[in-house]
């Protein structure tokens, strides 16, 4: 201790000279500690890049929370400009809500995710209140991704700079000091702010933030080997008299209270000890990494002369061992795979769906995109994987927390054509047998609308499966032209179906359908017709190929929703319902005012999605429909409807301008162009515009052409995504509706 208080003395000018006596003397040891403090942890890394400026490179490392993740990466190797640049590009919108992109998340299961104000478990038990808002599942896969190459060393010493980092056990109270195990799982402890972050259990402690108890670990450096302790502290340093006028300051000052009070204690411990100033910096503004990393350095920089003295007296009594980073590890080969934390889903399934195999070449980012496949079915609150050296070889396990077997989903929504509904679905996994999946989904409104699936996987990756399904609506259809009339109706509809499926990768679904459809349509009002019900029944044989990469559900950034529809398509029976009389008609029958031809039809259509600035994102899409048949409504043939800012229906093409199935068409092709400008966080300025050239049922020769453009604000709320504006549409038949519309809309849709 004596020859290091010498050695920061002689660190003044002039005093190198009494150094060199002490060219024989063991090299002392610097340790660097690296509190907490959330995104503000960033200023250690400017610290650490003036350290190595002046040639000063710690021996030891601790860190606490954020300094647990810096600590570690420099630990490793890692550069502060590599590591500024990691956290540049990590996704914190994403990992600070244990969302994961829509494009990550398997095609059957995408209607559930990010669609519901409520998902709860339904089990024969109370509702489970979490442990925590975020369960960390994309905190938990940046950990891994770059601690990959650190993953087979379990004693933290062994790392290019020894290191150590704390967690609290809420059990004991006391400080759990992290410095052998798997590195990702000790930092994901050192970090898991209580309340904020859930707790990383083990078999003997409950883990929380290590600052919870000591923020700053510089003992434990001292424990290490270290002669000279650094340390740079960015967490909080208490309140005066004044800040603890409010209920806040005093409460804020009271959860601190046993930090502060360690704070003070190693503080004693330290020999040179930089607090960067950071002001109104937040503790999660990840956003402005340059910021906080510029300031830290500005800060450090009044110790530069220092460090770079100390640094040549250090070398004046000997050589530092030089620091090697880890080297890159393109894969790993595994010689077991384990599953545990699962009970009601099988070993067999899981493996099944990681299709991962022993003596595999396993790199990073495969296992990455299998350990999100298995996060995107729905099955698990939290997936993740860890790599284990051990006497039997090479170990992968997959650790699970899983869902209940089956959840409830529910929010409301709100537009003048489905007017307001609650939207409740149900989703039940193995109830019956393994790798099937049961969901029931409601709309439940005035314009109701209804679908009971049952799903059976019969591959062990559960890739392809067979689908019953039923489906009900009751939609209003604003102009629906009837002999010599045109009105309001509705459209009453009934559909069994049988799916064959396969799903290519997670967003391309291929699948083949027959299925038997009850259509109904009921005018309004009684015309001069008489007609009170027309009624269709058929048979219908559909192929679709689909593709859904958007990365987000409401206001994509980028992605692209497209995808081919063909049809066959053969009327069973037509019934007339006149007053009282009902009139059934069947294949054969001379005078029926059906047609009972086979009817074809063809549809391709796609949306892409382009950022082209951090806030402007541009849509470029179009639509193209092709039938036989449709010469009326009473017909009965294929007949598709157009307009509204999304589709209504499974038989309904978007057309800004127009009313959500204002048109009737036949044959239809179109281009759209659209513009989204996120003005701030999750509010967004629209600007869509259509150019449609089409064919009504009624039209013998020729295409009629319709444009129509929108003006229109959207916002994200924790309801669902709210839509209004004013749009314009231009059609020369357009009758009973204005050439200008207002829309709106609020809530998760059906």
């Amino acid at each position: 201790m004596a020859l290091c208080l010498l050695l920061l003395i002689f660190a003044l000018p002039g005093n190198l000279s009494l150094l060199s006596a002490q060219k024989n003397s063991t090299r002392p040891k610097v340790g660097l500690a690296l509190s907490g403090g959330g995104a503000k942890g960033l200023a250690h890394l400017g610290v650490i890049k003036v350290m190595e400026e002046a040639g000063l490179k710690p021996d030891y490392v601790t860190g606490v929370s954020m300094g647990s993740i810096v600590g570690g990466m420099y630990a490793m190797g890692y550069t502060p400009d590599s590591i500024a640049r990691m956290f540049s590009m990590f996704n914190w919108e994403y990992a600070m809500s244990d969302m994961i992109p829509e494009n990550k998340i398997i095609f059957h299961e995408k209607r559930y995710f990010h669609n519901s104000i409520i998902a709860l478990p339904i089990t024969r038990d109370a509702i489970k209140i979490p442990s925590g808002l975020i369960s960390g599942q994309q905190i938990e896969s940046g950990l891994n991704h770059y601690f990959w190459p650190a993953a087979t060393i379990t004693d933290f010493s062994k790392l290019p700079v020894p290191f150590l980092c704390l967690a609290t056990d809420v059990v004991t109270s006391k400080k759990v000091v992290l410095q052998s195990g798997y590195l990702p799982d000790a930092i994901r402890a050192s970090m898991a702010i209580p309340s904020v972050f859930t707790p990383v259990k083990t078999d003997t402690a409950i883990l929380v933030d290590g600052g919870v108890v000591r923020n700053y670990a510089a003992t434990e450096l001292r424990e290490m080997g270290a002669d000279i302790v650094i340390g740079s502290y960015v967490s909080f340093k208490g309140y005066g008299e004044k800040d603890l006028e409010s209920a806040y300051g005093i409460l804020k000052q009271i959860g601190f209270l046993s930090s502060l009070a360690d704070y003070e204690e190693q503080k004693q411990q330290t020999d040179i000890l930089i607090e960067p100033e950071l002001g109104e910096v937040g503790t999660l503004a990840f956003s402005n990494v340059d910021t906080i990393i510029s300031r830290g350095y500005h800060e450090a920089l009044e110790y530069r002369d220092i460090f770079k003295k100390l640094a040549d007296s250090l070398d004046a009594i000997g050589p530092r061992n030089p620091v090697k980073a880890l080297p890159d590890v393109r894969y790993y080969v595994f010689d077991n795979i384990r599953v545990t934390g699962n009970e009601k889903i099988s070993d067999d399934q899981i493996i099944g769906i990681l299709d991962i195999s022993p003596g595999e070449n396993v790199d990073r980012d495969l296992l990455e995109e299998r350990i999100e496949l298995l996060y995107g079915k729905n099955w698990f609150e939290k997936v993740r994987y860890m790599i284990l050296p051990g006497d039997e070889g090479l170990t992968l396990e997959i650790n699970c927390i899983e869902r209940p077997r089956a959840m409830l989903y529910g929010s409301l929504y709100y537009d003048p054509v489905l007017s307001a509904g609650a939207v409740i679905s149900i989703s039940a996994r193995d109830l019956v047998v393994t790798r099937s999946v049961i969901n029931l989904d409601s709309y439940i409104g005035q314009y109701y609308r209804g679908r009971l699936s049952a799903i059976q996987y019969i591959d062990k990756s559960q890739k392809t499966g067979l689908e019953f399904s039923l489906f009900t609506d009751n939609t209003r259809l604003p102009l629906i032209k009837l002999k010599d009339e045109t009105i309001p109706m509705l459209s009453q509809n009934f559909n069994i179906s049988l799916s064959l499926s396969k799903r290519l990768s997670l967003n391309h679904l291929m699948s083949l359908t027959a299925s038997f459809e009850n259509r109904h349509l009921v005018p309004d009002f009684l015309t001069s017709t008489m007609i009170n019900r027309l009624t269709y029944d058929y048979l219908r044989l559909n192929y679709s190929y689909k593709v859904n990469s958007v990365d987000r559900k409401y206001f994509p950034r980028q992605g692209i929703t497209s995808g081919i529809s063909l049809s066959v398509l053969k009327m069973t029976r037509g019934v007339v319902k006149t007053g009282s009389r009902r009139s059934v008609y069947l294949p054969g029958n001379e005078y029926s005012p059906f047609s009972f031809d086979r009817n074809y039809s063809a549809r391709a259509w796609i949306n892409s999605y382009s950022p082209v600035s951090g806030k402007v994102t541009l849509l470029v899409g179009g639509d193209l429909l092709l039938t036989t048949g449709t010469d009326s409504i009473t017909s009965g043939n294929d007949c598709w409807l157009l307009g509204g800012i999304t589709p209504l229906t499974d038989r309904s093409i978007a057309a800004v301008g127009f009313h959500p199935n204002q048109i009737t068409v036949r044959n239809a092709g179109g281009l759209r162009l659209g513009t989204d400008i996120e003005v701030t966080r999750d509010l967004h300025l629209t600007l869509d515009l259509n150019l449609f050239a089409l064919k009504e049922p009624d039209r013998e020769t020729g295409f009629t052409i319709i444009g129509g453009y929108a003006i229109g604000a959207g916002y994200m709320t924790v309801v669902g995504p709210v839509r209004i504006g004013i749009m314009h549409g231009l059609y020369d038949r357009q009758i009973l509706y204005r050439p200008v519309k207002g829309y709106v809309s609020l809530g998760f849709n059906f």
